[in-house]
């Protein structure tokens, strides 16, 4: 590699074709190449700051991918890509939450934790998105460091209410069911938010009538029947918009 380099420096930025304009520090990243990302580190220090065309630096695909080695050394390399977003503010803790990276998101964390209740473009901190996908060992990781339970996303949600909505009791368990966690609710302001309240309601009265009084559990069934005339509204254009929200790409 050193001798391609030294007939052609310009190679260290080379970009791919495909439309995602990776160089090859985002592939060796990508494949946990390690030996090859300190070449490229020695050759071009500054091309740890390359974007592709999403936005992501290496850190972010290794970090995409798990790669707990990778991710050590491009942070000792440079420190301050833990606080690079992508074009839609995801960060490295982002990606490695919503890939269920334990081991990832506690090394992120321990390098930085000032980034537990940081927010993407949609509003959503990591717990968001693994409570969202039912990454169990994951949740449990973010709640022991006392991340913002309330934090909500642009549709309102809470990271609660992301799992409850996608049936997850597993992960549902890991929350502090206290009053407040299950009837923080504000005012709807849009038809989907009404939508996806009253699948969670439902979710939780049915699950909690077997460990709470019956009068708690039909009050949250009368609840969750008065969103669901609410959700009747929704468009389906507007659950699309909703589902696209988390359509995190690798």
């Amino acid at each position: 590699m050193a001798r391609l380099f030294s007939i052609d420096p310009s190679l260290v930025d080379a970009r791919t074709t495909d439309g995602y304009r990776l160089t090859p520090l985002h592939l060796a990243a990508t494949n946990s190449h390690d030996g090859v990302i300190a070449q490229l580190l020695a050759f071009s220090p500054q091309t740890s700051d390359a974007r592709d065309s999403e936005g992501r630096t290496a850190l972010h695909l290794a970090a995409a991918k798990g790669h707990d080695k990778i991710v050590g050394r491009l942070l000792a390399h440079n420190p301050a890509l833990i606080n690079a977003s992508s074009n839609n503010g995801q960060m490295a803790l982002h990606f490695a939450a919503w890939e269920g990276h334990e081991s990832t998101v506690v090394q992120l964390l321990n390098h930085s934790p000032g980034l537990l209740d940081m927010k993407t473009a949609t509003n959503t901190t990591a717990l968001h998105l693994a409570a969202f996908q039912g990454h169990v060992k994951v949740v449990a990781q973010l709640l022991a460091r006392r991340p913002s339970l309330g934090a909500e996303d642009w549709m309102g949600r809470t990271p609660l209410f992301c799992a409850a909505s996608q049936g997850d009791q597993e992960v549902v368990d890991l929350f502090p069911l206290t009053t407040d966690q299950v009837l923080c609710l504000h005012t709807p302001h849009s038809l989907p938010r009404c939508s996806y309240l009253y699948s969670t309601l439902l979710s939780l009265s049915l699950s909690l009538s077997y460990s709470l009084s019956l009068s708690l559990s039909l009050s949250l069934f009368f609840l969750s029947l008065s969103l669901f005339v609410c959700s009747l509204g929704a468009s389906p254009r507007q659950i699309r918009q909703h589902s696209a929200a988390y359509g995190y790409r690798r």
